[in-house]
C-alpha cells in the first residue's frame, strides 16, 4: 500500500511538472520567428522556383503591420495647442 501511494505521488508530480513547463508563455520573438518559418515553408513548397531570400522578404512584408497603423511622430495639427 505504501509503494502504491509513493508511485501515485511520483506520477502526479511528474504530470504537474510537465503541465507547468508547458504552460509557460512564449516570448513574442519566438512566436514571430515560428510564424515566419511557417510562412516561408508554405511559400517555398507552393513555388519551387522561389528562393529562400525572396520567401523571407515576402513573408516579412506580409507579417508586419501596415504603415498607417504605426505611431506617427509627425508635427501636431495647427488647430491644437501643445501647451
Amino acid at each position: 500500500m505504501r509503494r502504491l501511494s509513493i508511485a501515485l505521488g511520483g506520477c502526479s508530480l511528474i504530470l504537474l511538472g510537465a503541465y507547468s513547463a508547458r504552460a509557460q508563455p512564449q516570448s513574442v520573438a519566438v512566436v514571430a520567428k515560428h510564424q515566419l518559418s511557417e510562412c516561408m515553408s508554405k511559400r517555398m513548397s507552393a513555388d519551387r522556383t522561389l528562393s529562400y531570400n525572396a520567401a523571407m522578404r515576402a513573408c516579412k512584408e506580409r507579417l508586419q503591420p501596415p504603415k498607417d497603423t504605426l505611431a506617427s511622430n509627425g508635427p501636431i495639427e495647427a488647430g491644437t495647442s501643445a501647451h
